[in-house]
């Protein structure tokens, strides 16, 4: 952004807290109240029409005064239950309010306060969602059609929303369309990208804590929640009936969407992506609805993890396969340096790079066929400055090198301590033909008089030709070339040097390999702990018994690395 006021309009709308909104949407009733002494903090409006009062006169009332022993039982047995960021749990059907009209009762706690959310209960709901079959539908359509088609189709297939996206982020924060299922009213965004700044910082982080966000009608008019004097502003991180900032009401009104639905997918407890799900006119999603939803994402999420550590695993195994190769033959041979020109091929399979160069004292190595010799100079330069303590990398060719043409992606590591060796790692340059939702030039649009900004009005498809850049670097390219510079170092030094280089490298390996074996047991405890969030009790225990093994193994490890440095 060039304008200084827009600039500093969006970095308040950054640091919106939207977690404290102050504001539910109409569609339910919330109340929160402390667990010793069962006063209630802070109440919606619109709690005291449905307890035929004034909502500031529940304020510092008893919650026994206002459910039966039923609906208490319920609010405290599941409160007990929750944990610290647990997703509200639905405990049931009670009967509430002045009429004792029938409810959905949600339950969690946040912030040492238990929150208690009322949904009426629809007499004609019709047919709730059923999370199981819409896994067995996937499992089925994804014979026949790619895999993120076929969770759109079903997503839209069997919740009638009119269009269905899988969205899926990048490592900028932004955001395309990778498949979508339409029902004819609104308009396709297929293949489209969105800027980062569509969903900020903090809406994001929102995303990875609440999985499943509902929002029946964007025309809806906020619902005020009242707070006790001396309380503090309410969290509403989780609370499903939170409402949502004005900005983003816009945002969807803009489009032409009346509601909208958002399933998290989490991958290696990150934000993967979304399922976004938009109808041109209201629809409602009770409780049973979300739980299908979320149980859902959480399958497609594992199946998401599940793909992402074969994939990590079969890239690990191949470079393993040229590591092994390359040691073999520098083990055979009186001159290192003639080995390595010989397996160049094998070198660069071990890094996962598309060029490499080795320069350590007066030798240079320059492995891969358009290696360009004058991408050295500059790649060196960068090096020394950005990588003289710790390996550092970039994705960008303008950050190193002023050449319009050649590499995009540096990777450094020194080679030892103090010798000025170096070991550098390039990728190619990726151009990439963008089709943007508008021009992220113009993402939003500034009320010059408040000095706020608002969504943009157009969302047309805006082309873009991006160069100069190549694939990020990943924590595992990062270890395979820790793996490769400490095979090289126990064979290019020499005499006393290369039984210190010996003995240095065999411990740094078992850490390596200890590191990496923690990795991946932490991410199969992830994909576990996500698996068992909606079993029975009995199958969650068996869930919880592994994790607990798995624990237990990423203990031992630690305890080997303390030892191994020791």
């Amino acid at each position: 952004m060039t304008d200084p006021k827009l600039q500093a309009a969006y970095d308040a709308c950054a640091r919106e807290p939207i977690h404290l909104s102050g504001a539910i949407q109409p569609h339910g009733v919330l109340l929160a109240f402390a667990p010793r002494s069962g006063e209630i903090v802070a109440a919606s409006d619109n709690a005291g029409e449905l307890f035929a009062t004034d909502a500031q006169a529940l304020l510092g009332q008893a919650i026994d005064e206002l459910f039966d022993s039923h609906a208490l039982e319920l609010v405290r047995a599941n409160a007990a239950a929750s944990q610290p960021g647990d997703f509200p749990r639905l405990a049931g059907l009670v009967n509430a309010g002045a009429w004792g009209e029938l409810h959905y009762l949600s339950v969690h706690v946040r912030a040492q306060l238990i929150h208690v959310e009322l949904e009426p209960a629809a007499r004609d709901s019709g047919e709730p969602l059923d999370a199981h079959a819409m896994i067995a539908r996937l499992e089925t359509g994804a014979q026949a059609a790619p895999f993120f088609q076929a969770v759109a189709t079903q997503v839209r297939e069997l919740t009638g929303y009119d269009r269905v996206m899988v969205y899926a982020f990048r490592r900028d924060h932004s955001g395309e369309v990778v498949a979508q299922a339409l029902g004819g009213e609104l308009s396709s965004y297929l293949g489209l990208r969105f800027p980062a700044s569509d969903i900020p910082p903090q809406a994001r982080a929102l995303y990875l804590a609440n999985r499943v966000r509902v929002i029946p009608d964007a025309g809806y008019a906020p619902v005020p929640v009242h707070t006790a004097a001396q309380a503090a502003p309410l969290d509403m991180s989780f609370d499903l009936l939170r409402s949502v900032s004005p900005i983003h009401l816009e945002y969807l009104r803009n489009m032409g969407v009346r509601a909208s639905m958002s399933i998290s997918l989490i991958v290696d407890g990150r934000l993967w992506g979304l399922i976004a799900c938009h109808h041109p006119q209201p629809r409602p999603v009770g409780p049973r609805e979300r739980i299908a939803a979320d149980v859902f994402g959480r399958y497609v999420s594992l199946l998401l993890g599940t793909r992402n550590l074969k994939q990590i695993g079969a890239a690990e195994a191949a470079a393993r396969l040229h590591r092994d190769r390359l040691e073999q033959a520098l083990a055979r041979s009186p001159s290192p340096w003639a080995t390595l020109r010989e397996q160049s091929e094998a070198l660069l399979g071990a890094l996962g790079a598309d060029a490499a160069a080795l320069v350590a004292g007066d030798g240079a190595l320059l492995a891969g066929a358009d290696f360009d010799p004058a991408a050295l100079a500059p790649a060196l330069a960068w090096a020394r400055t950005h990588a003289r303590h710790a390996p550092a990398g970039t994705a960008e060719r303008a950050d190193w090198n002023d050449a319009g043409h050649g590499p995009a992606g540096l990777f450094a590591t020194p080679l030892d301590a103090g010798t000025g060796g170096w070991l550098l790692l390039l990728r190619n340059e990726q151009i990439e033909h963008v089709r943007w939702a508008g021009s992220p030039d113009d993402a939003y649009q500034l009320d010059a008089g408040r000095l706020t900004i608002g969504p943009r009005t157009s969302f047309a498809e805006w082309n873009q030709t991006v160069s100069g850049t190549a694939e990020p670097w990943s924590e595992e390219d990062a270890e395979r070339a820790e793996r490769v510079r400490l095979l090289l170092s126990r064979h290019l030094d020499a005499g006393a040097q290369r039984e210190a280089a010996h003995g240095e490298a065999g411990g740094r390996l078992v850490r390596l390999d200890l590191h990496g074996h923690r990795r991946r047991l932490v991410r199969l405890a992830n994909l576990l702990t996500d698996a068992a969030d909606h079993l029975d009790a009995s199958r969650r225990a068996q869930l919880e018994d592994a994790i607990a093994a798995m624990e237990a193994a990423l203990a031992s490890p630690a305890d080997t690395e303390r030892r191994a440095a020791g």
